[in-house]
Parts: C-alpha cells; structure tokens; sequence
C-alpha cells in the first residue's frame, strides 16, 4: 500500500518526500484555521495550515498526532511531514487543501452506450414558419437513408479500476454494463475501435424497435387497396396513395402510410400507422400497430396500439388500448372506451348525447397477459421441481439402504438429480422475480392522469389504475384529473395542477 500510506505523489522520491522548490505564489492575506481531514472520495489526507515555516517541527508533531485520531492504518512519520510541509508552500504562504497523503482514485467504468448518427426519430411535426402551425403532413422525424449510411455507433464498456483509500480498503467500482442492438434486415455491422457501427445495406427508413435496428425497403401502392390489388403482405414499410377499402387485410413489418382513408379492415403494422384520412370501422375489424397512430378522426374501430395514439379531429365509439399515451388536444372523445398507460390529452370528454364515454389512464392493458405467461411458467417449473425432488429423495433413500461406500457411478447419478433440482429452483426464482420487475414497471412507468383542454361533459367515467368515478356535472372549463391517495380529483388546469411530461399538447 506505498501508493496510499505515504505522501502525494508528486512530492515522492523512492518513498521519501521530495525537498523542492514550492510554485510562486502570492501570500495569502487570511490564514485558514487549521484542520486535518480525509477527502470525500478517501482518496487523499488534505490539510489546512497556516505558514508552517517558522514552526514546522511543532506543526508535524500536531499532524502526526492528528493522524492517529483519524485512524489510518499508516501515515507519514514526523520527519516526513517536516519535508511535505517544507516542500508545500514558501514562506509567507498558508496550505489550502492541501494532499499530504494520497491514495489510489478508482478510474470509473464506461458503460456501453448507442451513439446515433443523428436524430432519426424526432418526435412531433414541422410549424409554419409564418403561421407558427403545426403542419401534420410534415413529421420532424428523418428516417430516410441511404444504402452505406452509418446508422449508429455501438460502444463497447470498458470495465473501471477499483481504488485504494487512505484506509487501505479498496474503492469498487460499478459493473460494465453492455448496450445492446440487433442487426435486423439491410442493415450490416462493422468492426471497428471500441465497438461496432451499424450501417444501411439499401434505402429506405430506419426503424428501432425491440432492440433491433433494421431498415425498410418500402412498397408503394399507387391507388387503393381493393380487389384488384388483393390483401397486402410485406416485410418493410407500406406506403398507399389511395384508400384501404372495406375488407382488405394490410400487413407490414414496417410501417403504413395511407394518404387516404381505412374503411373497415384488419391492420397489422410493426412500424408507426400514419392515415393522413380518418379510420372508420365496425365490429369484427382488428387494428394493430405496434408503433404510433396518427389520423384525422377515429370512428367505430377496435384498436391496439404500442405506442401513442395521435388524433386531430375525434374518437367516437370505438375501444382503444394504448402503452403510449392519447393525445387529441384539439378534438374530443365521445363513447367506447379510451384506455392508455402514460395518460390522455383530450380537448373535449363525452359529449351532450354519449354518455357511455370511458377515459381509463395508467393501466397497462398488456400486463395480465405478460405476468399469466410466467405465472404458467412458474407452476410447470413448481410440478418438474417436485418431480425431481421426489427422484431424488427415492434415490437417496434406496442408497442408504446399501451397506456399502457408492460407487462412481452413483455419486455421478445423485450429484445430477442435485443439479436438476437446484437447477429448476433457480428458474423459478427468476420467473418470480421477472414478475414483480414487470409489476414495478407498470407502476413507476404509468401515468393516471387526464387532462381535458376544454369541457368535460357529465356521464363520462374517469379511472385511474383501478380507482373510477363517474362525472355528474358537466364542466365547461379546463380540467386536470389526478388521483390523490385511494380518490380521484378534478382539479381546474392551472399552476398547480399541471400535467406531467408528455401530456401537454405540442401546439399552441
């Protein structure tokens, strides 16, 4: 431990203090009270001091004696401290946090990280620059690229040096952690100094989902999608200049831009589902994207969505489950149920003559299904455990009756059920705990919040996680729904009610 029981560094010589010239300074006008202490990091002794010239054998024997009471293991003796505090300073000058003893400072782990090439996924739309406005035909995202475009840098971790405190324990340092990423279709690795680029094989749009990071070629249906063009299958990005007529079926891997309107039909999207039209429906019509949805109205239509849901216009009657939030700041929800795990935005709740209108926010409709998987999981393992607990202690028990030492044999046997059985415990620890992580993710991630731009019409139900209330009085202003402790209040919108990140509306 030289490096942390003896004097900084910079003042050593083969372990002795080096005697040398001290810096010009200009003399301090205030000398410091004196003290004595271990730096935060307990990486070094630092030391306040007046002039110690004129008395350095008095000051090192106060120091030496100073350091006993901080109960350091080893420290300098007094005749090194007389070189360190002739060494510090010249005379006339006072020590100012000065190291006297130093340590070894831990260097601190990189995690991996992802370094995008630039912003390909901006969120929301280009303004107008005369008219301020939001131009919902221009998102600011830019996803298109070009084949051998670099994409993203990967960087790999570099695992810290632990240090070594004046105590002469060490100073851990955090665990490297990976970043990961896919490649997915058209796009290649490259090997490179600390770490690994990703780049486009071909055009098209970049998509990032699910710890993949894949480019989409895109297909391009120059009208509508009828009879004439069949059901629509791809593995890329599905751009249609007309109508998706009623009965059609439109499956991508990507995303679909539809220029026109979705009459009642089955959407399977993995991007982003942009219709510049509305989405008209009726029962027995799915719609499932795992990404956004943006349009001009919704009406009538069952819908899945992964991401956010965007509307200008209105939702009416339809059923919307949602992992992102919905936001329709300027138009209104009326009938069905609206359903969103980080929160609504709505102008205009219910309506004078649909009064069956459902805003539920902070539940996450994918939840039971997610924790039903590995609950199922969890009683498999529980009947496989019990099965080889049993083996095994039948097989232990038919071995003790041998009056004799096992043979190699059947030490291997048992020493497998073993390992089966302790196999099997640890997977169902890890099922248990996947659980409660995706139950504590439900609650830190959700956001029961409502808020209402406009009028809040009586009839409509509000509920937040699994607390509801039902509207009696219509409210003609701006309204903030929150949950406080068990109730549900609703609260004027203002400044001090405010709603959180991600819920205020994007225009003016």
């Amino acid at each position: 431990m030289e490096t942390a029981m003896t004097p900084s560094p910079d003042l050593l010589v083969n372990n002795e203090p080096e005697v040398s010239q001290a810096p010009e300074r200009n003399h301090d006008p205030a000398p410091p009270e004196y003290r004595l202490q271990v730096s935060r990091d307990r990486v070094r002794v630092l030391l306040d001091c007046p002039d110690p010239h004129s008395e350095l054998e008095s000051w090192a024997e106060r120091i030496a004696a100073d350091f006993q009471g901080l109960e350091i293991p080893e420290y300098p003796d007094r005749e090194q401290i007389i070189r360190i505090l002739a060494a510090s300073c010249s005379p006339g000058q006072h020590l100012h946090q000065q190291p006297i003893m130093m340590g070894a400072a831990p260097i601190p782990t990189r995690h991996g990280r992802l370094e995008w090439a630039r912003d390909f996924f901006a969120a929301g739309w280009e303004e107008d620059p005369e008219t301020e406005a939001l131009d919902y035909w221009e998102k600011r995202e830019r996803r298109s690229v070009k084949a051998g475009e670099l994409l993203v840098h990967l960087h790999h971790p570099v695992e810290g040096t632990p240090g070594l405190s004046v105590y002469g324990t060490e100073i851990p340092v955090a665990k490297a952690e990976k970043a990961k990423l896919r490649a997915g279709k058209h796009v290649q690795t490259k090997e490179v100094e600390g770490g690994l680029h990703y780049i486009a094989t071909c055009n098209g749009r970049v998509r990032h989902m699910d710890g993949m990071i894949s480019v989409d070629d895109v297909y391009v249906i120059k009208g509508d999608v009828s009879l004439d063009t069949g059901n629509i299958h791809h593995t890329g990005a599905v751009m249609i200049q007309g109508d998706v007529g009623c009965g059609a079926t439109v499956e991508a891997d990507g995303e679909i831009l539809v220029k026109g309107m979705l009459e009642p039909c089955h959407i399977r999207c993995g991007g982003d589902l942009t219709v510049a039209g509305g989405i008209v429906s009726e029962e027995g019509y799915q719609i499932e994207v795992k990404g956004n949805i943006t349009a001009r109205y919704i009406s009538e239509a069952t819908i899945q969505a992964g991401g956010d849901i965007l509307v200008t216009n209105e939702i009416s009657h339809s059923r919307i489950l949602c992992s992102g939030g919905i936001k329709a700041p300027r138009g209104r929800i009326a009938g069905g149920l609206a359903m969103a795990f980080k929160g609504i935005c709505v102008g205009e709740a219910g309506s004078s003559t649909a009064s069956d209108t459902r805003l539920v926010a902070g539940m996450d409709h994918t939840l039971d299904a997610r924790l039903g998987k590995h609950e199922k999981q969890i009683l498999k393992l529980e009947k496989a455990r019990e099965s080889a607990q049993a083996v095994l202690l039948r097989s232990l028990k038919k071995l003790g009756q041998k009056k004799r030492d096992l043979t190699a044999e059947e030490i291997k046997t048992l020493n497998k059920l073993k390992r089966r059985n302790s196999k099997l415990v640890r997977a169902i620890a890890e099922s248990q705990n996947t659980i409660q992580k995706l139950k504590a993710g439900a609650a830190r991630e959700g956001r029961q919040e409502v808020v209402i731009l406009k009028e809040l019409w009586s009839g409509t139900t509000i509920q937040l996680g699994k607390t509801k209330t039902l509207v009696k009085r219509s409210i003609m202003k701006p309204r903030m729904v929150r949950k406080c402790r068990s109730r549900i209040e609703i609260l004027p919108l203002g400044e001090d009610s405010m709603p959180g990140e991600g819920n205020m509306p994007d225009e003016d």
